[in-house]
């Protein structure tokens, strides 16, 4: 084992230790226990149902976010070109899941998902490979998904239409669209035309004020290079493929809402276009959140809750909801990145210390 293996392991148990755990959870525990002690209403609380339907919904939102757990998993296994077992996604997804609930966005588990990856048997070119394409086929998601929701919803997608802050969102949700299609179209032009962007990158990594960036700009146009080549010789049903299971993830993940809620205030009797407004407002809020600063949007998603929905249930019951929505989709996967990192971690360093010995 090389001396370099043994500083990649440490950097990686660092990542697991107690206080970044802890930090997320006070954070968004801290801030719901702020809300409810100054939005609570104990009669509107007891007006809400807790039942055998409330369990039945909130088995179902859980039941949600496990099929999309799978489905993710065996997108990975394809995008893996079968080089590892769908038991084998299902544990690489709990720590990239993991990686992101600890990370300010999005971004930052990534990163740490393309460390991982090279850690298994795949070269770490296929690794680049396989995480710059799953962010691209996410992307491509929001970019089609939100045209269509606001235009079916329009601006009750993203708040209540009498929320004076209505605006607010809406001009930060076309800010974020055009950032999400530039960051989109570089990365597909990266695959497609990797020597025009990498170029373009390189001759961008040379301006003065871009020179404390200079290195990672280099890599990045390394990576795009090394992904393209991996990616086209792909055949466009395995891209039809990829599309519908990153599809199908993103969708049982907002819906997770639409359960939680009903679960909650049975009285609603929500219709086709109240499913549809829950779920495209649980979107919004989710591109919102990958521009926190906070670990996962850690305080920012459970905060901003009530007041998308505060057309369906009030601020104080939101509150609660939140927290309970917030236990079924991020603090399972702080939990179960403990019990599942450290078990990978040996099995990825007695392989290693094997291939040493038989070389």
């Amino acid at each position: 084992m090389t001396t370099n293996d043994i500083e990649q392991h440490k950097a990686l148990a660092e990542s697991i230790k107690f206080q970044k755990i802890i930090i997320p959870v006070l954070i968004g525990i801290g801030v719901v226990v702020f809300l409810i002690w100054k939005t609570f209403d104990l009669e509107a609380f007891k007006s809400l149902s807790w039942n055998g339907k409330t369990a039945l919904f909130f088995g179902l939102g859980l039941l949600l976010y496990v099929l999309r757990h799978i489905v993710l998993s065996f997108r990975l296994q394809e995008i893996s070109d079968g080089e590892f077992s769908f038991f084998k996604s299902i544990e690489l997804i709990f720590i990239w899941e993991f990686a992101s609930t600890i990370s300010p966005t999005s971004f930052g588990g990534s990163a740490v998902a393309i460390f991982l990856l090279a850690q298994e048997k795949v070269g770490g070119a296929k690794s680049i490979a396989m995480v710059l394409y799953a962010v691209l086929l996410d992307t491509i998601f929001f970019l089609v998904s939100i045209p269509i929701l606001y235009g079916i919803l329009s601006k009750a997608v993203v708040r209540p239409i009498s929320d004076p802050k209505m605006d607010i969102y809406t001009g930060s949700l076309l800010v974020i669209f055009i950032f999400t299609l530039v960051y989109g179209t570089f990365m597909l032009l990266g695959i497609l035309k990797p020597r025009f962007i990498g170029g373009f990158i390189l001759w961008l990594s040379k301006r003065k004020w871009l020179q404390r960036f200079k290195s990672n700009m280099r890599e990045t146009a390394k990576d795009l290079a090394v992904a393209s080549q991996e990616l086209r010789t792909q055949s466009i049903g395995f891209h039809v493929r990829m599309t519908l299971y990153t599809f199908a993830a993103w969708i049982l993940r907002f819906l997770v809402v639409v359960s939680v809620i009903s679960g909650v205030v049975q009285s609603l009797n929500l219709s086709l276009y109240d499913i549809f407004i829950l779920f495209g407002r649980s979107e919004m809020m989710h591109v919102i959140t990958q521009f926190s600063p906070t670990p996962g949007g850690a305080g920012v998603a459970e905060g901003m809750f009530g007041g998308f929905f505060t057309d369906y249930i009030s601020t104080s019951v939101g509150t609660v909801i939140a927290l309970i929505w917030r236990l079924i989709t991020y603090y399972p996967y702080l939990l179960l990145g403990l019990l599942v990192i450290p078990n990978w971690l040996r099995k990825v360093m007695r392989n290693r210390r094997g291939r040493s010995l038989a070389s």
